[in-house]
């Protein structure tokens, strides 16, 4: 794969690498029309997404979308779209009731899609895909293929973006520059306790009272990585990634419960520590949960940090876009789980009457340059002015400030590389995600899908111990040596036994089927 790119970057430029790799002849900005296009011949799909907020020019945007996918492939969208909290109740029930539908959006947090491919509901595209996706299936990397299959088959087109997670730190460099710190001595929490001290210090001193750290009921898999067997890595089941050197009490143990860890007991003392220090505002558990404050706070320098799935180029992009610059320090290495894998896809209804049209549109979300700036950046003139023959302006010159559509990014649509980026991103970001890529880890059971039918009861129940003690031990409000032991007799009592022992069930029969 990397060859291939490398050969690419040669023939059309860093920009144009996953253009020029999918199908360069159908990169023009007029749509080609075939014989396809005359009404008759039309079918329509409908297709059902999941996505926040819901841009207010949604049906214009869909309405040049259809006018292209009329004379290219032949298809007419009948686009039913979902904000993410009403998307989760709604479509479920529209499943289970039997309700038609060509195509949708499913996750293993939003439609969960391997107990929906378990039931039937999505179509096995196995041998569908190499005919009627080709140039889809050839872009995603046999191991993103892998990580989708339930018992050997592929019920859905997942999206290509950042392999796997990286867990680290995203900072106000202005700041840090101002304070004198020096965010290159950071790799570890510990490493990050001295630089907390001197922002508090520092902002005391003059006049301020700046909040070091937010983003913590995240952060603590980020400060010892494991791969989390359940796809919710809350839930305590977890194995061992030898890369990370973690767990060694753990050793004995192929699936172990995380909270039982030395190094969960040594995170919940150090973030202990910062919260008593006052280095994490006065209630962090309810801060980290309001994301639009934090980032009101990050934009207006009264939050020095926090903690994030990073992506390649969010520091960049949110520099040309916020104010001040960011940077960013990883904890640690991007990890790929069969759960990132899960993050997103489009599956295909069992009952589809038309498995071709609908893989043939997935393919255009894949591969089709102006279909992918089209859904993420609306119309040129209307939502953005160009920038050059590979970048978009969404702020049109700075005269825009509150978009009527923008889904900069836009994974859930597909690959992310088959669109124009807007400029708030640096040049080079195929690049970075590349070389982000190559750098991910391998989770040891990649692949591996959890089936929950048999501890249906005990999932909920556990879920439940998790969100009552994991947010107050996690970000230091609660002393850990009288929770951390209440917390485990809570999780044994609710049903940890019959979750790791059901894990470790399937994942056995699992690696001997490998």
């Amino acid at each position: 794969m990397k060859r291939l790119f490398k050969s690419i970057l040669c023939a059309v430029g860093i920009l144009g690498i996953f253009a020029g790799l999918l199908c360069a002849c159908r990169l023009p900005s007029q749509p080609q029309a075939n014989d396809s296009s005359k009404s008759e011949d039309i079918t329509t799909l409908t297709w059902y997404m999941s996505i926040n907020p819901v841009a207010p020019d949604t049906d214009q945007v869909i309405d040049a979308l259809n006018e292209y996918t009329r004379k290219t492939i032949g298809v007419e969208i009948d686009y039913k779209i979902i904000s993410n909290p009403i998307y989760r109740e709604t479509m479920p029930n529209l499943i289970q009731a039997g309700s038609y539908f060509d195509i949708c959006f499913t996750s293993n947090w939003n439609t969960d899609y391997v107990q929906f491919a378990s039931k039937g509901a999505f179509m096995d595209l196995s041998q569908l895909l190499p005919t009627y996706a080709s140039e889809t299936y050839a872009l995603i990397p046999q191991s993103l293929w892998n990580a989708v299959k339930v018992d050997g088959a592929i019920y859905g087109v997942p999206s290509y973006k950042e392999m796997g997670w990286q867990g680290g730190i995203l900072y106000n460099s202005d700041m840090a520059r101002e304070y004198g710190v020096d965010m290159s001595t950071v790799h570890t929490l510990e490493d990050f306790t001295a630089v907390l001290q001197q922002v508090s210090e520092q902002s005391q001193a003059a006049g301020e009272q700046v909040i070091g750290v937010s983003g913590l009921t995240n952060a603590w898999p980020m400060a010892a990585p494991y791969e989390s067997l359940t796809g919710n890595p809350k839930l305590p089941a977890a194995a061992a990634v030898p890369e990370f050197c973690n767990f060694s009490d753990m050793a004995d143990q192929a699936v172990f419960n995380p909270y039982e860890s030395q190094e969960y007991t040594q995170y919940c003392q150090i973030v202990r520590d910062w919260n008593l220090s006052g280095y994490l505002g006065a209630d962090p558990v309810t801060y980290d949960s309001d994301t639009a404050n934090r980032d009101l706070d990050f934009q207006q320098g009264k939050l020095f940090s926090y903690f994030i799935q990073y992506a390649p180029g969010t520091a960049e992009s949110l520099s040309a876009s916020i104010g001040h610059e960011v940077g960013f320090v990883p904890l640690m290495s991007p990890l790929f789980e069969t759960r990132n894998a899960m993050a997103g896809l489009l599956a295909i209804s069992s009952s589809c009457e038309h498995p071709d049209k609908a893989l043939a549109l997935i393919n255009l979300l894949n591969t089709d340059e102006y279909v992918g700036t089209l859904l993420r950046h609306g119309m040129e003139g209307v939502h953005y002015t160009a920038v050059g023959d590979h970048q978009v302006d969404k702020t049109m010159g700075g005269t825009v400030t509150d978009p009527t559509y923008d889904y900069s990014y836009g994974w859930q649509f597909g690959t992310p590389f088959n669109q124009k980026w807007d400029i708030s991103y640096p040049d080079n970001i195929q690049q970075l995600f590349l070389a982000y890529n190559d750098s991910a880890i391998t989770s040891p059971n990649s692949g591996f899908s959890f089936q929950t039918t048999s501890v249906a009861s005990q999932m909920p129940a556990l879920s439940n111990v998790v969100a009552q003690y994991a947010p107050y031990l996690e970000t230091g409000s609660v002393d850990p040596s009288r929770y951390i032991p209440e917390f485990l007799d809570a999780l044994k009592a609710n049903g940890l036994d019959d979750l790791l022992q059901e894990v470790s069930t399937q994942l056995t029969a699992f690696l001997a089927s490998s």
